[in-house]
């Protein structure tokens, strides 16, 4: 490679003075409607020596890669993975055009003005890119700092899969080598030509410096070998991710948090208990006695669990157990183990004086281990029964706040219910999260450490592909978490809580709102099968009554992956009497002489005076650019909305994108939600113009014209009943009847 640093690589930049402001045509091919203009071609010779093109239009960028037609492959659907927009023609040969937006290419970043975190995170997403071509046989033909896209926000996205080379190994043992290059430049700014990376960062962790050195052995290839170090990577993520986590005043907190449990009146018993088990190790010749003798000095636990193990969840094998000692033969000594643990937990929780403060943290604590641990069975990990404990001591953190921190807990609970987020509030009133209190609990309780790092919270935005037992326990748990804590949350928000879930989600499993359903379904009766056994109880609280009724099904039939959140409020019919009216008038102006923009502006008019939207807006493709723009509309401020609105339909990663990739209409019923923000674009945030919108798709024969959008201020602020819904989809339909009619 021959990029040192980013005067380096202006050097490689030569400006063609003869085509400064000169226009170049597309040639026209199957992939275009329009020919492209460009201008300000620049021409960079790549770090493996290929050329690379940048240009613009005015108001677009573009990276442009030499193409070859016969070599064009099918598109793989992967995030992190560019595809081009169209082919262009110039005089210097074929060239396929990439959008590159606000972006700027890998070697134009100043390495040094990133962590090693960060630089990690950057490399993870270009190793997990690498891994996604080896898996489909794909090689990139060419593969430097040049070819990789990076935006503000440190997300990558790989060039050059338009001329990717099928079935080539040599190729790609070429790729896993050049990753490593890039991954040498990352951590010390010179190319791995130069020193060897150790003596270039000597304060360079010795597991990255490996795991770059695994990579940049020509020796060794194999798929193995790259997943092996995306693993390694992110692992040493995780752990930096705990250890950034443990300030002053956090260790002020686990002291304070030790000391109180200390003084309570049975806790050492507990503490000594759970260390215990935990202790039994695999080697333990007598480890099924060992375990029988804690359980039973605990008569307790012992009639606990022995009624539990009787219950309707453990009677496949048939008949009755009265020992400890059959039921661990029976049940195997972790399941007896994770039932043991929790219940010495949620009993000690519950017989003290906050019983009635914790009692639904409890509850949602079974229900979120039922959930992770069903989870588990439906995506086949072995792991079921330590999801299960992985699952209830999510809640764990909640439980030692609710019970030693109460008055502190009270506090985060007011500020929760005003809108914050319960572990930044959590820090800013304890010192520290509560996630963070459960996982230093439970290395205290010598819980494994990947146990204790499973109960650790997935960093914002989309989920990554988990390798390994350990990362899909963290995974697992996490899922479990998020979902139980949006179906025990307000009722108008859960259908739009729970899509920004397996959104975030879609990368790491396939997951669509009837599978979930089933999951839940066969949670719900686990759940109530627990109850009985373990409280003695059907319901008696309202968060027991939700979690065992709480459904997905009631909603408009849609798409698994579509946000229909319509709140089934009772509205008068004044809504219906004028939106079938202005279906009425928009048939009557399709077999008129109506221009197509009067038909549009009717349809937008109609949704903005019958429904009460706050803003209504036509947006479609602009074919030069390859985007999505806004471009008329009714309501206040709506010039404001239209010029910021600006949608690159390629970059999957928010609501506006996936509406129209596929083809789903999409409401969101509060854009501040946790689970929905991370997929609202930032400019849209910052506009503060609505908090609820709804997105219907302008399809045509797969070709993707825009959509018609509509949306209020406040957030749950839109009740649509599903009569009201089907009207405004009637619309829609129409709008691309009218579309149809003026193409033809």
């Amino acid at each position: 490679m021959k990029i040192k640093s980013k005067e380096t690589y202006q050097r490689h930049v030569k400006t063609c003075k003869g085509y400064l402001a000169l226009q170049y045509s597309c040639i026209q091919n199957s992939s275009m409607k329009s020919a492209l203009s460009l201008q300000d071609i620049q021409t960079i010779t790549c770090g493996d020596g290929s050329p690379l093109l940048l240009a613009s239009n005015g108001q677009q960028r573009y990276v442009m890669l030499p193409s070859s037609p016969a070599r064009m492959q099918n598109r793989l659907r992967h995030s992190l993975l560019a595809w081009p927009e169209q082919e262009v023609s110039l005089k210097e040969g074929n060239f396929a055009c990439y959008v590159r937006g606000n972006s700027k290419l890998l070697a134009e970043l100043e390495p040094d003005q990133l962590n090693d975190r960060e630089k990690t995170g950057i490399a993870c997403d270009i190793i997990e890119a690498l891994l996604h071509l080896q898996l489909s046989q794909q090689a990139l033909p060419h593969f430097s700092l040049e070819h990789i896209l990076i935006n503000e926000q440190l997300q990558i996205q790989l060039l050059g899969q338009h001329a990717s080379l099928h079935q080539d190994e040599t190729q790609q043992k070429r790729n896993t080598c050049q990753t490593g290059q890039i991954l040498h430049w990352l951590y010390s700014g010179q190319t791995a030509a130069g020193q060897p990376l150790q003596t270039l960062r000597p304060d360079l962790d010795t597991e990255l410096a490996k795991a770059c050195q695994v990579l940049l052995d020509e020796e060794q290839h194999n798929k193995d070998r790259v997943r092996s170090v995306l693993a390694q990577l992110q692992d040493w993520l995780l752990r930096q991710q705990h250890s950034s986590l443990n300030g002053g005043q956090q260790d002020n907190t686990l002291k304070q948090l030790l000391e109180r449990m200390r003084h309570s009146r049975d806790f050492p018993a507990l503490s000594q208990a759970i260390s215990a088990i935990n202790h039994i190790g695999n080697a333990d010749r007598e480890r099924l006695q060992v375990l029988a003798d804690i359980i039973l000095k605990d008569p307790s636990l012992t009639s606990k669990l022995l009624k539990v193990v009787n219950s309707a969840n453990f009677n496949h094998f048939g008949g009755t157990v009265s020992t400890i000692s059959r039921a661990i033969v029976i049940l195997g000594f972790n399941t007896i183990r994770n039932l043991a643990l929790t219940l010495l937990l949620f009993e000690h929780m519950n017989n003290h004086d906050h019983a009635r403060d914790v009692y639904d943290i409890t509850i949602k604590a079974l229900f979120c281990g039922l959930l992770a641990r069903q989870l588990a069975f439906h995506f086949g990990s072995r792991d079921a029964e330590e999801m299960l404990i992985c699952g209830m001591f999510q809640q764990l953190g909640e439980l030692l706040c609710a019970f030693y921190f109460h008055e502190e807990h009270l506090r985060i609970q007011q500020r929760c219910q005003q809108g914050g987020d319960p572990e930044q509030v959590a820090r800013e009133i304890l010192g520290t999260s509560r996630s963070t209190l459960a996982a230093e609990t439970t290395r205290r309780w010598n819980f494994p450490e990947h146990f204790t790092q499973s109960l650790l919270p997935l960093p914002s935005g989309p989920v990554r592909q988990p390798h390994g037992s350990n990362e899909r326990l963290r995974m697992f748990g996490n899922l479990a978490n998020e979902l139980t804590q949006a179906l025990s949350g307000p009722d108008h928000a859960l259908l739009g809580n729970v899509q920004g879930i397996l959104i975030r989600y879609e990368r790491a499993l396939t997951c669509d709102f009837d599978i979930l359903q089933s999951i839940i379904s066969r949670t719900q009766h686990d759940f109530t099968d627990y109850l009985q056994s373990w409280k003695g109880e059907h319901a008696s609280s309202k968060q027991t009554q939700t979690l065992r009724s709480i459904s997905l099904t009631h909603r408009p039939h849609a798409d698994p992956v579509e946000t229909n959140t319509m709140p089934q409020h009772t509205l008068s019919t004044e809504v219906v009497d004028k939106l079938s009216n202005g279906i009425q008038d928009v048939t009557s102006a399709l077999v008129g002489t109506q221009q197509l923009q009067d038909v549009l502006r009717m349809i937008l008019e109609i949704m903005h005076d019958s429904v009460g939207f706050d803003h209504v807006m036509l947006c479609t493709r602009d074919p030069k650019q390859n985007i999505i723009l806004g471009r008329f509309g009714i309501g206040d401020k709506i010039n404001i909305l239209i010029k910021h609105f600006r949608i690159n339909p390629e970059q999957l990663d928010n609501t506006f994108s996936i509406a129209l990739e596929r083809n789903v209409d999409v409401f969101i019923d509060d854009a501040q939600a946790p689970a929905i923000a991370n997929h609202i674009p930032r400019w849209y945030q910052q506009l503060n113009l609505a908090q609820t919108f709804i997105i219907f798709p302008l399809v045509l024969e797969k070709r993707k014209i825009g959509f018609l959008y509509g949306d209020k201020k406040q957030a749950h602020s839109l009740p649509l009943r599903p009569d009201e819904l089907n009207l405004l989809k009637t619309l829609r339909n129409q709008a691309l009847l009218a579309i149809r009619q003026k193409q033809s």
